[in-house]
């Protein structure tokens, strides 16, 4: 979902952000004291084990629903054989947002939708606490105060967020949808919504919730690391329930914070479901790429499709994926 808007000419963060030296920054944000690197989990060699992916068969084609990771490491961007099955015989391919499409946001829309109002600036909405991680974090992370000024603070919190992911050697480019957005070849490659669709629901939440989400872009180095292996662990060993887990974890957040993650994860699953029907009822072979936290639990597309009389068969390390 994220984009950078290094066109735009945003500078009000560099009072707050200039004379910053390391040694201020609170203690968990200090890369000195960064902790041992957590340990990820890896699927069993020896055994089989449930891959995010079920297979749909109809009487005019399949469908393969994948539950996927945004941002991959070099170590990890090699995916099981039978993703690469199933591409392979795809005719049709379906992610969230096409990111490799031309369709570039205008100025115009930028600034009625993104940017905080007024010609006002992300340092007028920070308390003290908050300008300080965010002074030391952005300067450990090499983003460009100017990038990030003017941005609604939810938009912020991506840009720290991604940038955060890259530091651990994790990269978009390296995501399972770019992987196969460039390859994509002759596929006819369909969006499940817009880039302007997924940026709305960001940009439109109430101020509360956006300083909410900003201020989980600021935690602690140890926390950060731990909560992104956590994610790639349970994505890597099929483990919905660890999965359920990390989600129902935003418990301790605001009523309008939850409301917000219903909108995110639950409410737009029924409007991917509705688009999956609609490849589900049309000929040829679908390739379908959405976020893994999509899938799983009683709101998850493998249950709303159930529920619609489409009914798919999870595949695991040791199948084949024959046509």
């Amino acid at each position: 979902m994220s984009r950078t808007w290094s066109s735009l000419t945003l500078f009000l963060l560099i009072q707050c952000v200039g004379s910053v030296s390391a040694n201020d920054c609170p203690q968990d944000l200090r890369r000195a004291n960064s902790p041992t690197t957590p340990k990820l989990n890896r699927p069993d060699e020896h055994h089989t084990s449930p891959l995010f992916m079920w297979r749909y068969r109809t009487l005019t084609g399949e469908l393969y629903l994948v539950g996927s990771i945004h941002a991959l490491s070099a170590t990890l961007r090699t995916l099981p054989v039978q993703l690469e099955s199933a591409f392979q015989q795809s005719t049709h391919l379906a992610v969230e947002v096409d990111t490799t499409s031309p369709n570039i946001l205008d100025r115009t829309w930028v600034t009625e939708h993104l940017l905080l109002p007024n010609n006002s600036g992300l340092r007028s909405l920070l308390n003290e606490t908050r300008r300080g991680r965010l002074s030391c974090l952005v300067r450990q992370i090499n983003i460009d105060y100017e990038s990030i000024g003017r941005l609604k603070p939810s938009l912020v919190a991506m840009q720290i967020s991604r940038a955060r992911l890259n530091g651990l050697g994790y990269y978009a480019k390296w995501g399972m949808e770019q992987q196969f957005l460039r390859r994509a070849g002759r596929r006819e490659v369909l969006e499940l919504e817009s880039s302007q669709e997924q940026l709305l629901l960001i940009a439109n939440t109430p101020v509360e919730v956006q300083l909410e989400l900003f201020d989980e872009s600021l935690i602690g180095h140890k926390d950060f690391h731990a909560e992104f292996v956590a994610l790639m662990s349970a994505w890597l060993t099929g483990d919905d329930e660890s999965l359920i887990q990390l989600l129902r974890d935003q418990d301790h957040h605001s009523t309008d914070y939850r409301d917000f993650q219903d909108r995110l994860i639950n409410q737009r699953n029924i409007r991917f479901a509705q688009k999956i029907e609609t490849f589900l009822a049309s000929p040829g072979t679908y390739f379908v790429l959405v976020g893994a936290a999509h899938l799983v639990g009683s709101g998850g597309l493998v249950r709303l499709l159930d529920a619609r009389g489409h009914k798919g068969h999870r595949v695991f390390s040791g199948d084949r994926i024959d046509p």
